[in-house]
């Protein structure tokens, strides 16, 4: 039999959706999935992942200019703070929170196009992304391939042995720190 709902579980599910799967949701309010999954729709909540207040991973790489998997590889190989969660029954996703990304792009301020990004469009922004921005707009990264000779291999085979760290081997030769480390680490793969 129908049952109305009441304004209480309007709230509990309006301030849920996103955070919990719906199937939880519908066990702590004793309804059926589809029941609330309908309610969600008709109070205009049916987008779960907007109701998290993250990004996943595809909405910061479009607001960052960049390739999902761009972002994808910071946060398996640079410590991009992220979480894996699922918000409707099964398909999950993977997020990060705003405020994180901008701790982590602090730090990493090689790795993000800052004059590439819209002003505000990733809320917190911190005051001094916008410095960066100008700073970038100034310098403007070119993102151009330069062809590897064989000399410059064995060069950075040389300097890598004698201990000297990627950013320092990068600026000894031209190179960006990151392109020196995915040389480094294609010649060691061969």
């Amino acid at each position: 039999m129908r049952r109305n709902w009441t304004s209480d579980e309007i709230t509990y599910l309006k301030d849920n959706v996103g955070l919990y799967k719906l199937t939880t949701i519908a066990q702590n309010l004793d309804r059926s999935y589809e029941s609330v999954r309908v309610k969600m729709t008709r109070i205009y909540l049916s987008n779960t992942k907007s109701q998290t207040g993250y990004l996943t991973f595809h909405e910061l790489a479009t607001l960052l200019k960049v390739d999902r998997n761009t972002v994808k590889g910071w946060a398996e190989n640079h410590n991009l703070p992220y979480f894996k969660k699922a918000t409707r029954a099964r398909k999950y996703f993977y997020f990060v929170d705003p405020s994180d990304f901008w701790e982590w792009a602090e730090h990493h301020k090689d790795k993000v196009q800052f004059s590439d990004i819209d002003p505000h469009s990733i809320p917190p922004e911190p005051e001094w992304v916008e410095n960066e921005r100008r700073k970038d707009k100034c310098t403007t990264k070119k993102r151009r391939y330069q062809k590897w000779t064989t000399k410059e291999e064995t060069l950075l085979i040389k300097l890598r042995e004698k201990g000297l760290s990627y950013k320092e081997i990068g600026e000894q030769m031209g190179r960006t720190a990151i392109s020196v480390e995915r040389r480094y680490k294609r010649i060691l793969g061969k």
